[in-house]
């Protein structure tokens, strides 16, 4: 009898054990689960790691490669001849920026566009009618047709036997030369020429000493 209420006793004593013992263990480990989960809170609310989604080519030959940043965030790294040249980060809202006169938006879904600003047009030159004058007569013979384009603006067609060249008098006045022949041309449309003078003659050589030595001889008597 006192066998069995022995063995009945550390059978209790066992069982006690066993379930401080695992009391102890579920004590210990809750920490851990916590632990986990609390990070995992921060990882959420926190800093949100980028993944790679896609490389956009802008409109000026430049990249935009486009990260997906967490659940409603998107960035994109602008990169210009191989260096970095900014970040744009739309979280909530679309993000600008302006890079050399190229517009580049981000938007949270990481769509990317981009667009250059309108160049001004340039005005387009008003044509000009030439009206002719008259034909003037230069001094070598050959001939200038004497245009008007404007107040102040005369221009003069040189022609030999051919189209030698134009004058243009825009305001000022304009020379030429051809062969010797000096052309002017002003901007109230008077034109003038002259040939350039011949110059002296060359002195003629002094007459050279006859005989071997040179020295001049005595006239025989």
């Amino acid at each position: 009898m006192r066998t069995s209420r022995s063995l009945h006793s550390a059978l209790i004593a066992v069982t006690a054990l066993a379930a401080v013992g695992l009391s102890a263990a579920g004590a210990l480990a809750a920490p851990a689960a916590t632990d986990a989960r609390t990070a995992a809170a921060a990882t959420a609310h926190g800093h949100h790691q980028r993944t790679y989604v896609k490389t956009v080519k802008l409109r000026d030959g430049s990249t935009v490669k486009v990260y997906k940043l967490g659940k409603r965030g998107a960035q994109a790294d602008i990169w210009a001849k191989g260096r970095k040249a900014g970040t744009l980060t739309a979280k909530g809202r679309n993000a600008d920026a302006d890079h050399n006169g190229l517009h580049i938006r981000l938007s949270p879904n990481g769509t990317v566009t981009s667009w250059a600003d309108r160049a001004e047009p340039k005005p387009k030159p008003k044509p000009v009618t030439r009206v002719l004058v008259r034909i003037d007569t230069l001094e070598d013979g050959s001939a200038a047709k004497v245009y008007r384009l404007g107040a102040s603006h005369f221009q003069a067609d040189i022609h030999g036997s051919a189209k030698i060249g134009t004058l243009d008098a825009d305001g000022r006045a304009a020379y030429g030369q051809n062969n010797g022949l000096h052309i002017a041309l002003q901007p109230d449309g008077s034109l003038t020429s002259w040939n350039e003078d011949a110059g002296s003659p060359a002195p003629e050589a002094p007459d050279t000493p006859t005989g071997d030595t040179g020295q001049v001889g005595t006239p025989a008597s």
